[in-house]
């Protein structure tokens, strides 16, 4: 069994704290009066339409989402590496390699976050919809942060959800020149 070096340790230490981090931040920002000095700062601004606190908790919840997702697969990989009773024939250098994997550890919060501001913003739309949410419901701050941390949580689904809305509102013209020249033509025959 192949011991991992300091490199991979440090980046386990690093990716591991900086969730840590995320997720002890968001807790505070949403859930607790921590910043409400930010916070009220926030809403003083009065040029935009939207409730700027309300988008960073959504934001945050989506970090929320994202982080925590990444502890929990870098504490499995961690587990099944230096897991003494492994049943399979895997190096432990081989079960978690944390090299190619530690900007993914930094980035899927932050891209949860994003992705927790896009759905909304689908949503406010209607490009997407979710069944018995309405419009009453997005206004609600716990189904919001519920759906920012849905979003950072699961965001390869959300992904997934975005690139089938993009094939249906940019979906290619049908050419129907053709049906219709292979239609003349059979009718022609007749």
């Amino acid at each position: 069994m192949k011991k991992h070096d300091n490199w991979d340790i440090l980046l386990a230490m690093i990716a591991a704290l900086y969730n840590l981090g995320a997720i002890l931040f968001t807790l505070l920002w949403i859930f607790t009066n921590r910043f409400s000095d930010y916070k009220k700062s926030l809403t003083t601004i009065t040029e935009f339409s939207i409730n700027e606190n309300i988008t960073f908790s959504l934001f945050f919840a989506g970090v929320l989402g994202g982080a925590f997702y990444c502890l929990r697969g870098l504490y499995h990989n961690l587990a099944r590496a230096y897991t003494p009773a492994v049943e399979s024939k895997i190096e432990s250098q081989q079960a978690f390699n944390i090299k190619p994997w530690f900007f993914w550890y930094v980035y899927r919060p932050v891209q949860g976050g994003v992705l927790a501001l896009i759905l909304l913003v689908l949503m406010n739309s209607q490009l997407i919809t979710i069944q018995n949410l309405d419009s009453d419901s997005l206004k609600s701050f716990y189904t919001l942060v519920a759906l920012g941390f849905l979003c950072g949580f699961g965001s390869h689904e959300v992904i997934h959800k975005i690139q089938e809305v993009i094939k249906v509102v940019f979906a290619k013209a049908i050419d129907t020149s053709s049906n219709s020249e292979k239609k003349a033509k059979e009718n022609q025959n007749l």
